[in-house]
């Protein structure tokens, strides 16, 4: 499954075969996948879940598990009780769970970045002409030397470590759907 078809890449400037732009939709699949540390898709995982006094509770949202008792909200889960040890003996204990995780459907926003991830990923061939705003389409065929002796923007960012797609509209389009933030107070 795609987080966006090739008819949506393409609008969003993406070209070349549809082979082409499938490896640049798949690229930035796994690139959104990276940036927002979540699944859009239906994937088989195993979880590690911390058992404390009852239930445990699933680092991501799962559909169903293979073992246990998955509770309504996806989060909440039981051990099973079909052990020979006692169900006491295992309160406290870490368990692996096999869960089915991610996504049932994939987000507009999540689409339409994966379609703009697309077409940056495969470009328009560069031939000289301008948009509509008279911006050059595609890149140009080789770099200058001014381009190689340029610096570029510094690296290193405020706060450090921040995630991003390469995109910024891309980025702000998949804010809403990043997980595991640290939360300052």
């Amino acid at each position: 499954m795609s987080y966006c078809t090739i008819d949506q890449a393409k609008s969003a400037g993406a070209s070349g075969t549809d082979t082409d732009i499938q490896a640049a939709i798949d690229q930035a699949k796994t690139t959104i996948d990276q940036y927002c540390r979540e699944t859009f898709e239906p994937t088989n995982a195993v979880l590690t879940v911390y058992v404390g006094d009852v239930y445990g509770r699933l680092p991501r949202w799962a559909a169903s598990v293979t073992e246990g008792t998955l509770d309504v909200d996806g989060f909440t889960w039981y051990p099973p009780t079909t052990y020979p040890w006692s169900y006491s003996s295992v309160v406290g204990g870490e368990w692996l769970v096999s869960a089915d995780i991610g996504s049932r459907t994939v987000p507009l926003a999540v689409s339409r970045a994966a379609a703009r991830l697309a077409a940056i990923y495969s470009p328009a061939p560069f031939n000289g002409q301008a948009d509509a705003e008279g911006n050059p389409i595609g890149r140009p065929p080789a770099p200058t030397l001014q381009d190689e002796t340029d610096p570029g923007p510094p690296q290193g960012k405020a706060g450090g470590g921040e995630r991003t797609t390469g995109d910024l509209v891309a980025d702000s389009w998949l804010e809403p759907y990043k997980v595991n933030r640290v939360m300052v107070a």
